[in-house]
């Protein structure tokens, strides 16, 4: 491109921006003016809803973007974030940028949007993308834990992520350490690992588990109807150690793990363990100084 084309270029794309407070009233109108957009995509539009509802919106670089005024001109970016404002019936403030060559159009959106384990390695945490799988499913198995952990109401926002990290670090990293150990000959899953690590030490924090993750890890001296060999039959059945292939995800690994937890505190022989399709997920036994709480999960 000559030096006169890019110089012209640079002009036309400096074009004016401030901060709007937009409420739903003012966004559905906005949104009356979005043509040739692509398909709303409402997964994504239900978790900026929810994030603006929790009091998570920030004022970023990423707002709305006009072809001329907003009052009157095509709406070039920022339809989802018009259209959680609308459905939030919050007024939040947005970036709004106006004047923008229309030509710009077919470049924007095109990068990707920072994820949990970016923002988190972006801060020095180490094993960044098993730590923020480990809160995203923590978080799963006391939310929903009955149903199938997909879809936009299986996402956590980075800021939820963080604060959760904030609150719970000591035990979240631990887990994570011991997933890795558990998970070193490829037998489950780590998110698995980390999230029954720890639910069953948040709900029995008295109880030892250096034999329990021996036992699970090594396989060594276990005895038939050991819950802890039971478990590492089930994983290994399910083709993860040797070809691979994982039949099971990380919610029914998770589902296998509670169950051998529970018998293995519980002290009842195991044989064979599933955790079928559709199961509801077992709640790890809890332990108190007196003895075991008259609720030992599902």
């Amino acid at each position: 491109m000559a030096d006169t084309q890019q110089a012209a270029l640079l002009r036309e794309l400096t074009f004016p921006s401030h901060v709007m407070d937009i409420s739903p009233t003012i966004a559905a109108e906005m949104l009356t003016r979005n043509d040739d957009n692509r398909p709303l995509d409402k997964g994504r539009v239900a978790y900026l809803r929810e994030a603006i509802q929790r009091g998570e919106w920030l004022v970023s670089h990423q707002g709305i973007a006009f072809a001329g005024s907003w009052t009157n001109s095509r709406l070039l970016d920022g339809q989802h974030r018009l259209a959680a404002i609308r459905q939030s019936g919050q007024t939040v403030p947005v970036l709004v940028f106006e004047n923008v060559p229309p030509e710009t159009f077919c470049v924007m959106d095109t990068g990707r949007s920072r994820t949990a384990s970016t923002i988190l390695a972006m801060q020095g945490e180490h094993d960044s993308s098993l730590l923020a799988a480990a809160i995203r499913h923590i978080h799963l198995f006391k939310a929903m834990p009955d149903t199938e952990w997909k879809g936009h109401s299986s996402r956590l926002t980075n800021a939820q992520v963080l604060t959760f990290l904030k609150a719970n670090r000591e035990r979240v990293t631990e887990a994570c350490g011991i997933a890795r150990l558990m998970s070193k000959e490829r037998l489950i899953i780590p998110t698995a690992a980390a999230v029954g690590y720890y639910t069953t030490r948040e709900a029995s924090p008295g109880v030892d588990q250096e034999s329990w993750v021996q036992g699970v890890t090594t396989g060594a001296d276990l005895s038939p109807g050991d819950p802890r060999l039971a478990l590492r039959n089930a994983l290994i059945s399910l083709g993860t150690g040797t070809s691979g292939r994982r039949r099971s995800d990380s919610r029914g690994q998770l589902g296998l793990y509670l169950k051998a937890w529970n018998a293995w505190v519980l002290q009842k022989p195991v044989r064979q363990l599933r955790f079928q399709r559709g199961e509801k997920m077992p709640k790890p036994v809890h332990v108190l100084p007196g003895g075991l709480t008259d609720t030992p999960g599902r």
